[in-house]
């Protein structure tokens, strides 16, 4: 039904199909460039944001290399001090065992020669001074070589505690390198 022109009273013509076929079709394609421009708006956005967010992951991985490696370097240094450690430790008990071995050895050579020297006069006198001087002397060797046990058993026990902390910053250091980088990706959405 067509419409009459106020004023006129002319009747409207109706549009062919083909003009309206024209219509609908520059219709669409307005609309496909409109929502093809706004795709790419919002592309180039998440673009950012995302190059944003890898920048962002990159410098804290940069970060925890840096500390893992200073870590290992002072771990490789720890090592190193305690190896040194241990080496001048066990120097010092070699040492000491040698310095107790001849001086057990001076002290027998001493009290040989000094009990065939005297042993006419005051045999059983000089015998009890020199038991009791030589048991003093044994007993302070004695005292030494216990005092360097301990020494050697408090290494020990350090270097094995040194060594649960490295294996334990060893295992802890990729968790949370994995952590870090699910709360870095979990907070970026």
């Amino acid at each position: 039904m067509s419409l009459k022109q106020i004023g006129t009273e002319i009747t409207a013509t109706p549009l062919e199909d083909w003009e309206e076929r024209e219509f609908e079709k520059r219709s669409e394609e307005l609309h496909r460039m409109t929502d093809n421009q706004l795709l790419k708006e919002i592309l180039t956005k998440s673009d950012k944001k995302c190059n944003a967010l890898i920048e962002r992951q990159n410098t804290l991985i940069e970060d925890l290399t840096t500390s893992v490696n200073n870590l290992e370097s002072a771990n490789d240094y720890n090592v190193n001090e305690l190896k040194r450690s241990v080496s001048n430790a066990v120097i010092a008990m070699k040492n000491l065992q040698d310095e107790t071995r001849r001086f057990n050895d001076r002290i027998s050579t001493e009290l040989s020669q000094t009990v065939k020297r005297t042993e006419t006069s005051l045999q059983s006198n000089l015998r009890k001074t020199i038991q009791t001087q030589s048991e003093e002397v044994f007993t302070e060797v004695r005292k030494e070589l216990d005092e360097s046990k301990k020494l050697l058993e408090f290494t020990r026990v350090e270097l094995k505690l040194q060594g649960r902390v490295r294996k334990f910053f060893f295992w802890a250091t990729p968790i949370l390198l994995l952590v870090q980088t699910i709360v870095v990706i979990v907070s970026a959405f």
